[in-house]
């Protein structure tokens, strides 16, 4: 077959995974500081809602609707990854929002109890502003000429055409009743209909503005001009009445029963329907976005010092801010890779692993609502974790979001004693006299190392290496270095106090106690190459403990410069320069529990008065730095046994999918989606090759990053 039409397909598929892979912007630069918020999601500028259990959003640079449970603190993803979404609304077991799926913008609900989502508009529609109460949705609708509400009973499935002018906008709905905006008089007025009697009714149409309408039973609270000023029509009285009296600029009502909020010169105000007395319960509030209140919480937006919209929720009855989002909780234990930072964050209820992308600036939350997670490590592939719960190693695969168990009963891993590079978990089986065992998570190959024969003082593996430190009797231990690739294990250092190792590019660091007129603990690093012994320094006063290495940087602590012995801080080395790094962290910074990983370091923070993740590159992130050994050919490829697959954008680069096709035959290659889930589709090369759009059809139904090539041996 020649090569012309298949580049044709190529280039066809590569402008698409151009225009939808792109290559995103980092969140960070080398040397910035970037300060972890999960507790306060941050979220796209389409809308927000709260109701009795549930509060929903949109999560900023994601596209499906965020579901979260106030009750349990979980969060669940609806509706699919690919379509843009808007104005998520939520009202008992219902979740409706606007979606872009089938080219406009279309009405979707979603049964909670059910798992169940249902499209409600047909695709000549292009919904938007779309509300819910009990079994009603409204939303503005242009289907005819301009736009008009619609309302959509839920149990009988009826949609109704509320208005006719061709200017009505913004409704709002409660189960009996739907208010709106119109301009059918040449400015905004206040209209209603009656659910019941099928009749729309004036609500206010003085001269001026009215607009910005929500409703609760019976009550209408909009914006009006006349002094800037909040409103209420009452449908049973059929009167309006002035409900503030301030001079201030009010936005954004939101009404539930008698308690109303509402945005004043970027502070959250409260009030009481029926009282002109109004107090402030938040200030720096993100004003665009209207604020929602549901009983005694109220959900809000601010925007950060990154500019990124975030989350706040607002208890009345404790009469205090309180965290929001699946990974709400005191942070502790973070670890890094050039791209993640992982952390464990506890709460009242539980404790959960979470997954940070330095790239999209996004948090998930990687474990179950059953699980009890410690100690989480990261690379570029996998996160991994021992779960108390099921005594066990887990390993998270980051490309598939799948979760499985590393270990099984048959073994018993030491909860402590742990490592992660790239692919490979480097682990204690305690119940075989302490024996070293590296785990490969994408193939689940198994190695041997080792049996230490009793509990190491620390061990780290990078790359073919792998380090470990073993005492010998009291005070005195050897650090120990085995190289994978020839099955060689060398003795560096015996006999010495030795305190922890950790292997960076070509040395294995350690602190060491040395005895003497200046006893004190000292760097050294042994050059695997050379086979020779160094110290870190040039100075030999103070204590300098804890050292890990990454690359060619090395973490330590150190009280040299400390006019008190027990006052330490944290340095970073360069090894490879033999001097101090020119990225630092920030002098207030207050660091705790600090790991470095990939070309980042991560740490716990109390700076702000409460604990924060913050991370801080040092040097550019690696390409594809965790991909070694972890069963790929020199393609890339990952083998499965049966056949070998490639992500896809990899196999587009340069002639990597050329030499896919010179190795394997045209009919043993297709394109998959979703491989080794249920959702998992296909369209073989061949096929492909005759219909282009088959192919585009499979794309479309996946991001990048869920799209193979497989090839079959």
């Amino acid at each position: 077959m020649k090569r012309k039409p298949i580049q044709g397909l190529l280039a066809a598929v590569m402008l698409v995974g151009t225009l939808w892979g792109g290559t995103p912007a980092l969140a960070s630069s080398v040397g910035t500081e970037v300060k972890i918020n999960s507790g306060q999601p941050a979220v796209s500028k389409t809308g927000f809602d709260i109701s009795n259990n549930y509060a929903v959003w949109i999560a900023e640079g994601e596209k499906a609707v965020t579901l979260y449970d106030l009750k349990k603190g979980t969060e669940t993803k609806i509706g699919d990854n690919k379509s843009s979404k808007a104005n998520p609304k939520v009202d008992g077991n219902y979740v409706v929002w606007t979606d872009s799926r089938h080219g406009n913008s279309d009405v979707y609900l979603y049964d909670i109890s059910n798992d169940e989502e249902i499209r409600i508009t047909s695709k000549s529609t292009a919904g938007s502003d779309v509300e819910i109460a009990g079994k009603y949705i409204v939303w503005t609708d242009n289907r005819h000429s301009g736009t008009d509400i619609y309302l959509y009973n839920i149990n009988t499935e009826e949609e109704t055409r509320v208005s006719t002018s061709g200017k009505a906008s913004k409704p709002s709905v409660s189960p009996n009743y739907v208010a709106w905006e119109d301009r059918r008089n040449g400015n905004s007025d206040i209209f209603y209909y009656d659910i019941a009697e099928e009749t729309e009714y004036e609500a206010d149409v003085s001269s001026g503005q009215q607009v910005n309408p929500v409703i609760d039973d019976d009550v209408i609270l909009y914006e009006s001009p006349r002094g800037e000023q909040l409103y209420k029509f009452s449908i049973d009285s059929g009167r309006a009445k002035k409900v503030t009296s301030d001079s201030s600029a009010k936005t954004t009502p939101h009404l539930y029963e008698d308690t109303y909020i509402f945005a004043s010169n970027n502070s959250l105000m409260l009030g009481d329907i029926d009282k002109s007395s109004t107090e402030r319960i938040a200030t720096r509030i993100y004003s665009k976005l209207q604020p929602r209140i549901y009983g005694d919480m109220v959900l809000f937006a601010r925007t950060d010092s990154e500019g990124k919209v975030r989350l706040s929720l607002y208890d009345l009855d404790e009469e205090e801010e309180i965290e929001i989002g699946g990974i709400a909780g005191e942070p502790s234990s973070p670890d890094g890779s050039d791209r993640y930072v992982v952390y464990l964050s506890t709460s009242k209820r539980t404790s959960t692993v979470v997954l940070y992308d330095v790239e999209k600036g996004s948090s998930t939350a990687i474990t179950d609502e059953d699980a009890d997670p410690i100690r989480p490590l990261v690379s570029d592939r996998f996160a991994v974790w021992y779960d108390k719960s099921s005594k066990a190693l887990v390993a998270y695969d980051i490309r598939k979001g799948k979760v499985k168990k590393v270990t099984d009963k048959s073994v018993k891993p030491s909860r402590e004693y742990y490592e992660l590079d790239g692919n490979n978990l480097l682990w204690v089986n305690e119940d075989r006299r302490n024996e070293l065992v590296v785990t490969n998570l994408s193939t689940d190959e198994e190695e041997d190392i080792t049996r230490l024969g009793k509990d190491p003082l620390s061990l780290d593996i990078y790359g073919d290496y792998i380090t470990w430190v073993l005492e010998d009797n009291r005070d005195k231990a050897t650090v120990y270095l085995y190289d994978r690739d020839i099955n060689r294990e060398t003795k560096i250092v015996s006999g010495v106090q030795v305190e922890k190792a950790s292997i960076g590019d070509n040395f294995v660091v350690w602190s060491e106690y040395t005895s003497g007129r200046d006893a004190s603990w000292d760097l050294f690093y042994y050059d695997i190459k050379r086979g020779k012994v160094n110290p870190v320094t040039r100075w030999n006063n103070g204590d300098q403990l804890d050292p890990q290495a990454s690359r060619s940087m090395v973490l330590y602590y150190d009280n040299r410069l400390s006019p008190k012995p027990k006052d330490f801080y944290y340095e970073l080395y360069d090894i490879d320069k033999d001097s101090f790094s020119k990225h630092y962290w920030k002098d207030e910074a207050k660091m705790d529990e600090p790991r470095i990983g990939g070309n980042r370091v991560v740490w716990i923070d109390e700076r702000d008065g409460d604990p924060y993740v913050y991370t801080m590159a040092f040097a550019s992130a690696r390409e594809d730095d965790d991909d070694d050994d972890d069963g790929d050919d020199d393609n890339g490829g990952i083998d499965h046994g049966d056949y070998v697959e490639y992500p896809f954008l990899a196999a587009l680069e340069g002639d990597v999918f050329f030499d896919i096709l010179d190795q394997f035959d045209y009919d043993q290659i297709e394109f998959v989606v979703f491989p080794g889930t249920k959702k998992e589709k296909s369209v073989s090369f061949l096929a492909a090759l005759d219909d282009a759009d088959l192919l585009f059809d499979l794309l479309d139904e996946a991001d990048m990053s869920d799209i193979f090539v497989r090839a079959y041996k």
